[in-house]
């Protein structure tokens, strides 16, 4: 009994040192197996056993040598994760555009393809029509199955990660859908199901501020709002997976939410509310009436062209917005203590919004360093392929 038990102690040790060896890789780049050793703090045996066995299975690669800089002469051979080991199908399922994307192991996309996402159909069988692409998507750029590593699905809302379950995406569907069990069941992936926030935490961990920050919280801004928080490195989810859920703090009284309940912060500072507010105000915005009159729009697909039309009811309406925000972000740092907030979303690239958000929070807090908020450095690369970082998570490191 007690050989039993020693033996998958030291499978896991191994698994656990081959997880460590990778993840350090992933954050520093090529290494050489000496630096690997001090790093992770593993004997030089323990290392070239392990990357060896890394080598031999393509995981990784060795790329060639580099000078020590203590021994003249001698050299070192440096390895990296082989990015074109695996793929890993990403699924992107929004309000209005689902995406599916094919990556390499770096996020280097090698097919991407959009779809409607058709809220009047059955989720099952809306599901069943996503996997109908992704066959044919996969056909189409001959990408065998089997050099798939995993699948990801990520969606708005509240996520059972463990059963592979969408419990309630709001405004796509109100019902628990078993979304891994049918992707699975017609792909024949490992299919991992999380909400789209908490993946792109994930993805800040591996390719973002995460490789260098340890506490942090991920603000989103656009349509809705929404936070995740990551601490040690890892996402913090709390006892119902529920941790974060800045979008639904109190913040009025009387506004329903789409989460069914009434004065959440979302349902005063969401793209639609915003929306929602100037339109029953638009006849004090003389400006913006004209542009209206002229055959434009006002909705929050295209709230970049007309937020900044200069009426005064129109600014003092984005402003209110802007500070509620801030004033909820504060009581959650408040509590949270980060060391960076990342931002994110499309109501943060537009011009002068993040400047407003940072000056409002100011009012609240003005010891706050320049560098405490910052936007996202992923946000342009990643492409609605967040899930990939899932796929490592999970199946990789």
């Amino acid at each position: 009994m007690g050989m039993k038990y020693q033996g998958i102690n030291l499978g896991n040790v191994k698994i656990s040192n081959r997880s460590s060896i990778l993840r350090l890789l992933n954050n520093n780049g090529a290494m050489s197996r000496k630096d690997i050793s001090e790093a992770v703090g593993l004997t030089a045996a323990s290392v070239t056993l392990i990357t060896t066995e890394l080598l031999e299975e393509g995981v990784i690669v060795e790329l060639g040598e580099a000078e020590e800089e203590k021994r003249a002469g001698r050299k070192k051979i440096l390895v990296d994760i082989n990015h074109a080991y695996k793929n890993v199908l990403c699924i992107a399922i929004e309000s209005d555009e689902t995406f599916i994307s094919v990556t390499n192991l770096g996020g280097t996309v090698k097919c991407h393809y959009s779809l409607f996402t058709d809220k009047d159909m059955e989720p099952e069988d809306f599901l069943q029509k996503i996997t109908s692409k992704c066959k044919r998507i996969l056909k189409k750029n001959d990408i065998e199955m089997g050099t798939i590593l995993g699948a990801s699905v990520t969606v708005p809302g509240k996520v059972d990660r463990a059963r592979g379950i969408s419990l309630n995406t709001y405004n796509i569907w109100t019902r628990e859908v078993r979304i891994a069990d049918i992707i699975s069941g017609e792909l024949g992936l490992k299919v991992i199901v999380e909400n789209n926030l908490k993946a792109y935490a994930q993805s800040e961990i591996y390719f973002g501020r995460g490789k260098s920050e340890s506490e942090m919280l991920l603000l989103k801004w656009g349509p809705g709002v929404g936070a995740a928080i990551v601490s040690g490195q890892h996402i913090y989810r709390g006892a119902n997976d529920m941790a974060a859920e800045i979008g639904h703090m109190t913040s009025g009284e009387n506004r329903m939410c789409n989460c069914g309940r009434k004065g959440c912060l979302e349902a005063y500072v969401s793209t639609n509310a915003i929306v929602d507010d100037v339109l029953a105000s638009i006849d004090k915005m003389p400006s913006l009436k004209k542009w209206v009159e002229a055959g434009n729009i006002v909705g929050s697909k295209n709230i970049q062209e007309w937020i900044s039309i200069d009426d005064a009811s129109l600014k003092a309406i984005i402003k209110e917005k802007v500070n509620r925000l801030a004033h909820n972000v504060r009581n959650a740092i408040s509590l949270i203590d980060p060391n960076r907030v990342v931002l994110i979303g499309y109501m943060f690239d537009i011009p002068g919004i993040y400047e407003s958000f940072i000056e409002a929070y100011k009012q609240f807090d003005d010891r706050i360093t320049d560098d405490f908020f910052v936007k996202s450095e992923l946000s342009e690369g990643i492409n609605h392929t967040e899930g990939l970082a899932l796929v490592l998570e999970e199946l990789f490191f």
